[in-house]
């Protein structure tokens, strides 16, 4: 059986982040632990959370929020290097989730949430961005989009 159109959602939104050139890696966050020792720096993670579902008629509109954590060394020049990194990178997922056409057919409505940075020690700094994915399928039918 096919994947559900959430699923499909999520990985295709996996997808065009790892096409964004200042990521080292992205990964869908499930829970784990995470190893930055193990992974490409930058590192996106990405998870959702709040998946709301409404009945509009014959369809079912999924709202989710998605999280993104962007884990960025602070070297060469520390935090002020830091800075300039992650509000590029911020720039490069908004035009990567906003712009692309992959996700058309699946992703209805795309909002930029919230953004910020910080500093949990002094080997990384983190970019935190928060999105609120729109998509429709069959009230019914989690694996259709043909209304």
């Amino acid at each position: 059986m096919a994947d559900s159109i959430k699923v499909r959602v999520m990985r295709k939104l996996e997808e065009v982040l790892a096409t964004v050139p200042g990521l080292g890696s992205v990964s869908r966050w499930h829970g784990k632990p995470i190893d930055l020792d193990r992974v490409k720096l930058p590192a996106l993670f990405l998870f959702e959370e709040e998946e709301s579902r409404d009945k509009r008629n014959r369809l079912a509109v999924g709202v989710v929020r998605l999280h993104l954590m962007v884990f960025i060394p602070l070297t060469p020049a520390g935090q002020v290097s830091f800075n300039d990194v992650a509000d590029n990178l911020q720039g490069e997922i908004h035009n990567a989730l906003i712009n692309t056409l992959e996700l058309k057919g699946l992703v209805e409505n795309i909002v930029e949430g919230t953004f910020r940075k910080e500093f949990p020690n002094d080997l990384y700094g983190v970019l935190y961005q928060s999105f609120d994915i729109t998509y429709f399928h069959v009230w019914g039918n989690a694996f259709s989009v043909a209304y």
